[in-house]
């Protein structure tokens, strides 16, 4: 026991002794650059317009420049099927032709009608011509001329409709029918689209509208395809979504070797190019979320500055606003440098 109450007096003063020499460290440390006066040292950039390219992405869906739902507009029983599953066509290749014989007999019939009326219709003008029949009497004839004739007319489109045929050229989808099904108006046969030319819709924000223009050349990232496809601007649409705040773009794609098809998602990239942009490094960006801002030095002392952001890349941001050619931007030591402080400044090598 007396020997631990010995070792703690020891140490205890030992304590005592050294307590003078440390103090003064500890003071030195913990007031740090303030005490000693020296002031946070950054690195600046100081900006100058410059050419700045970045890749904006958007998504996208590949529509096919025509498409069709092949349908009948008549009920009836197939009679025949004249294509095969993705067979191409030419505009007028017959696809289906529905069972005809009962419009053929109507048809028939009424025309042998209206032979007899016009020749009744032409008497009867002869006689009332002559005083022997009264206006109404000829008027009746040629009426009931008239009626047929619309009745005929009706009768051969709904016959023609018998055969349906393609509105133009493309390939066609799949069978939905087989010979002898009956089918009603508007049950699907197949579809037909054209797959050598297709579209591209894409949705774009409004801040990028100035970025695309009819005519703007586009790259596109097809699922399955190592090899980008290219495509050129048609279309913008004159009105902003105002759910999304976004422009409907539609872009042509050429597509002679039916590689892609409708339906493909597509990413679509655009290179932005500003010759004349101001541009930072992106570690100089401060965002928060009530602003974006970077901090410049005005006479060696930090000034936090909020700005107007552009299109990015990985390393540096494009500024829209806020800041003009010639202001130096600090883009390192940031983290200890505060509003309206003194710096210590260190230009990047190759900065004036």
């Amino acid at each position: 026991m007396k020997k631990l109450f010995s070792v703690a007096i020891v140490v205890a003063v030992l304590g005592l002794l050294a307590v003078p020499k440390i103090l003064p460290l500890l003071e030195d440390e913990a007031s740090g650059p303030a005490r000693a006066g020296r002031k946070p040292a950054v690195e600046t950039l100081r900006l100058e317009p410059q050419p700045f390219e970045s890749m904006l992405t958007f998504n996208g869906t590949l529509l096919a420049e025509k498409s069709v739902d092949i349908k009948s507009e008549l009920r009836g029983k197939i009679e025949q099927i004249a294509f095969t599953d993705g067979q191409q066509v030419e505009a007028g290749d017959l696809i289906v032709t529905i069972e005809s014989g009962e419009l053929g007999a109507e048809l028939a019939s009424v025309r042998e009608q209206l032979a007899l009326a016009e020749t009744n219709a032409e008497r009867l003008q002869s006689l009332f011509e002559r005083g022997s029949v009264t206006a109404s009497e000829r008027d009746d004839a040629v009426s009931q001329r008239e009626v047929l004739k619309a009745e005929e007319r009706r009768l051969a489109v709904r016959l023609a409709k018998t055969r349906i045929v393609a509105p133009f050229a493309g390939t066609l989808g799949l069978r939905e029918v087989s010979p002898g099904d009956l089918i009603e108006a508007d049950t699907m046969i197949t579809t037909l689209q054209t797959l050598t030319n297709l579209q591209v819709d894409f949705s774009v924000p409004e801040r990028f509208r100035n970025e695309v223009e009819p005519g703007t050349n586009l790259t596109l990232a097809v699922a399955g395809h190592q090899q980008p496809f290219n495509a050129s601007v048609r279309a913008i649409s004159p009105r902003v979504d105002v759910n999304t705040r976004t422009l409907t773009v539609r872009a042509d794609v050429s597509n002679p070797q039916r590689r892609l098809l409708p339906g493909n998602y597509a990413r679509v990239e655009l290179i932005s190019r500003n010759d004349a942009a101001l541009v930072v490094p992106s570690v100089a960006v401060l965002q928060s979320l009530e602003s974006v801002s970077v901090y410049t030095v005005e006479n060696g002392v930090a000034k936090r500055r909020e700005v107007l952001t552009g299109n990015r890349t990985d390393a540096e941001v494009e500024i829209l606003g806020g800041l003009t050619p010639g202001d130096e931007v600090i883009t390192s030591g940031i983290q200890s440098v505060r509003d309206g402080q003194a710096v210590d400044v260190r230009k990047l090598p190759g900065i004036g």
